[in-house]
């Protein structure tokens, strides 16, 4: 056999240039193996090399599995080594962490306003807008409470108010009444017959008046404050609790029957109950599969003594059906809460705080502390209390509703 050119070159025997070769390369495995211990490992896996390879030829060898070398997920496995030379561990690559993100701070002004003036009256509102330095979503107005079944089911009863909010952009927020009275008062139903079935019809017809009017996503306050015994809708025991939930369920479940809708329903009481405890809030509730939002009715009022804004806003947390109750309420049945009503006011009957910033103060510190979806402040002066900001009698609230509003 011909000898190989690395013999010829040096004129040495092939087995005196073999030996020289395997003596070269245990010192150099020696040497590397005084590194890391990954590369150690790697070393120690390497199938050492019995013969010489041709000088120009490249012999490449394998490193076979070890149970020595850290898992995967530490560090990468050396890639195959390809030469004499034993292969370093790759770098281990350091997962990139994106920054935190922070949620936007909740403040009072960040949750939905609306407002009651009057009815029907765009104009109304763009004036509270402008003189409180808010920007209402929301305009709140009322089905007449004393025309019968013809205010509720008559279109052009509803038609009058679709065309003066509509085009607005505002979402109508409208007070539904559930047993409507003539114009002497005398009520032209019964919770008992609403649960029935009997009045269905009715709010069928609503409802188409209210899609064919250009409100077909109005909130609609059904039966709104029955916990007080100012209206005939009002529930004042276990049974009327009973019939009140089967009669919303009705109403809700005729008024989405019509095509088009997409309206909001609002289960609606008022903070505190002219009947004590002579029924719970879960008798007299529907179920959340006919609930959209779940609301208490709030003003500045207060029985305590001394009568003070600072026991007044107290009794707002801690009374029945009040804002502690509507946290807790609205939680459980996984509703959001609302305040359809708000205000403060002077009273006939001496209850009211007057002008009471505090109240303003304190009842938007609480909407920014609590998930509220949307609050309707009402600006209107009725015949039992006064309650509008822009009218001079309540400057101090007016001052403290720019800030904490607007």
């Amino acid at each position: 056999m011909p000898r190989t050119r690395v013999g010829h070159v040096i004129g040495l025997p092939k087995e005196v240039v073999v030996a020289m070769l395997a003596v070269a390369l245990t010192v150099a495995v020696a040497i590397d193996l005084t590194g890391s211990p990954h590369q150690r490992a790697a070393a120690a896996a390497t199938v050492p090399l019995t013969t010489a390879p041709p000088a120009t030829t490249t012999v490449p060898t394998t490193v076979p599995p070890t149970t020595t070398v850290p898992p995967a997920t530490t560090v990468p496995p050396a890639p195959p080594v390809t030469s004499h030379v034993v292969a370093k561990a790759a770098p281990v690559r350091r997962a990139v962490v994106a920054p935190p993100v922070h949620a936007v701070a909740r403040t009072s002004q960040s949750v939905p306003l609306g407002v009651y003036v009057g009815s029907g009256d765009p104009s109304g509102v763009a004036s509270f807008a402008a003189a409180t330095g808010t920007h209402p979503m929301y305009a709140s107005d009322y089905l007449p409470t004393d025309e019968g079944w013809a205010g509720i089911s008559d279109d052009s009863t509803v038609s009058w108010i679709t065309s003066q909010w509509r085009g607005s952009g505002y979402t109508l927020v409208l007070g539904v009444p559930i047993i409507p009275t003539d114009a002497g008062g005398n009520a032209q139903g019964t919770l008992a017959a609403g649960a029935a079935g009997q009045y269905d019809s009715y709010y069928v017809t609503l409802a188409n008046s209210l899609v064919a009017g250009g409100a077909p996503n109005a909130v609609l306050r059904l039966g709104w404050e029955f916990t007080g015994n100012w209206y005939p809708w009002e529930v004042s025991n276990a049974t009327d609790a009973s019939n009140f939930a089967a009669y919303f369920r009705n109403i809700v479940m005729s008024m989405r029957s019509v095509p088009g809708q997409s309206f909001k329903f609002v289960w609606n009481p008022n903070a505190g109950s002219s009947f004590g405890d002579a029924y719970t809030p879960a008798q007299a509730y529907p179920g959340s599969a006919y609930v959209d939002y779940v609301g208490t009715d709030v003003y500045d009022e207060g029985w305590s003594t001394p009568p003070t804004p600072q026991n007044s806003w107290a009794n707002q947390l801690a009374q029945s059906w009040g804002l502690d109750w509507l946290a807790s309420f609205s939680a459980a049945e996984g509703r959001p809460m609302v305040i359809p009503e708000w205000g403060i006011g002077t009273t006939s009957d001496g209850h009211g705080m007057g002008d009471d910033p505090y109240f303003i103060t304190q009842f938007a510190n609480w909407i920014a502390q609590n998930d509220v979806a949307w609050t309707s402040y009402f600006d209107f002066d009725t015949s039992d209390a006064t309650h509008d900001l822009l009218d001079g009698q309540f400057p101090s609230s007016l001052t403290a509703f720019r800030a904490a509003l607007g």
